[in-house]
């Protein structure tokens, strides 16, 4: 049809210029139209990565990978000063004693037990507290994990699989551990797809990972935050608990019975709870969760905070706010630090 149209126009005639001019202006505006629809400007979607895979995808390089297991079974809250004496950085100790019912009885072959309760110690104020990195590597090594090699994460349960798994994928983040990768929907997804399970003891050969430090980048301590002035200070704090908890329609002193906070949650937060991130099968698409994270208005200059209780809720936004190209800092202690150390900056209830 074009070039029947040029035959019957003089070559650089105002016909056919007219009708060049028409095509260009046709491909600019679905270019411009294409940007502009996507709730999320240039500088979130060129930093966006996504460490998500498939159950598929796994089947294929199954055998290229370390796999993780990430269940885990709550237990009670252990007396710091107790674990500390006994137990704290004891890691074959702690490997025996917190390997969890559900993981021994249902496991991809191969996978390791990454436990929340051997993984992490309980401080003063923070539940699952973070190991130095001296300590921490060793824990990592039991797990069989190797400087430079992949490891996909997977776990069960709460958030389609999805919560304990972001957890963990955080914390090895956290480690400066980079070649990361999440099971979407988890153990049970891999057998809805007809992935194989065993129980089997799975005990790796002693890896040889390294890790130097901790990456602030991605952790936040309760000192840094400049609570009652985010606005001031260029900062959105997103708080990834249920919207009942947020908004005081369930009582703070409900999970926390001893704190002394008047309100539900710090002033200036952002109710963000990880049920807008995930779906039945995990999380839902990045499109999806672009248009999510573009309905709370945040700005590209500013520094991100996520929080929840544990921290554990907050991993699941964490991750997608990374794979939509949100840089965030996980404050780690969260409402378990805050309620306990600062109740008085929790003085915020309703939906502001």
């Amino acid at each position: 049809m074009i070039s029947l149209f040029f035959k019957r126009c003089a070559p650089f005639s105002s016909c056919s210029l007219t009708f060049l001019s028409v095509i260009i202006l046709s491909i600019i505006n679905i270019n411009i139209s294409s940007v502009n629809c996507h709730p999320l400007d240039s500088y979130f979607r060129a930093m966006s990565t996504n460490p998500i895979v498939t159950p598929q995808w796994l089947m294929q390089n199954v055998n290229k990978v370390r796999l993780i297991d990430a269940t885990y079974a709550p237990t009670a809250t252990r007396d710091y000063k107790e674990f500390k004496t006994k137990c704290y950085g004891n890691f074959d100790l702690l490997t025996k004693n917190n390997t969890v019912a559900a993981y021994t009885g249902e496991h991809i072959p191969g996978a390791a037990h990454f436990g929340l309760d051997s993984a992490y110690f309980p401080s003063q104020y923070i539940k699952f507290d973070l190991y130095p990195p001296e300590h921490f590597e060793k824990y990592l090594r039991l797990l069989g994990i190797n400087n430079d090699e992949q490891v996909v994460i997977y776990s069960r349960g709460p958030a389609a699989g999805m919560m304990f798994a972001s957890r963990a994928y955080w914390t090895l983040k956290a480690y400066g551990l980079t070649n990361l990768s999440l099971l979407n929907g988890g153990l049970d997804a891999w057998k809805a797809a007809g992935g194989p399970t065993d129980n089997s003891v799975v005990t790796p050969k002693l890896g040889n990972v390294n890790v130097k430090s901790l990456d602030n980048t991605i952790l936040a301590k309760f000192e840094e935050i400049p609570f009652n002035e985010f606005a001031e200070n260029k900062v959105d704090y997103l708080d990834a608990r249920t919207t009942p908890q947020f908004t005081g329609e369930e009582p703070l002193n409900k999970t926390f019975p001893d704190t002394k906070a008047t309100g539900s949650h710090v002033t200036g937060a952002i109710s963000f709870p990880m049920a807008k991130v995930i779906g039945p099968d995990g999380f839902i698409s990045q499109q999806d969760v672009d248009a999510q994270i573009a309905n709370l208005g945040l700005k590209s200059g500013n520094q991100v905070y996520v929080a929840c209780n544990t921290g554990i809720q907050a991993s699941v936004i964490f991750v997608a706010l990374e794979r939509s190209g949100i840089k965030a800092k996980l404050y780690n202690g969260s409402m378990t630090e805050l309620a306990s150390r600062a109740p008085e900056l929790v003085n915020a209830t309703g939906n502001n």
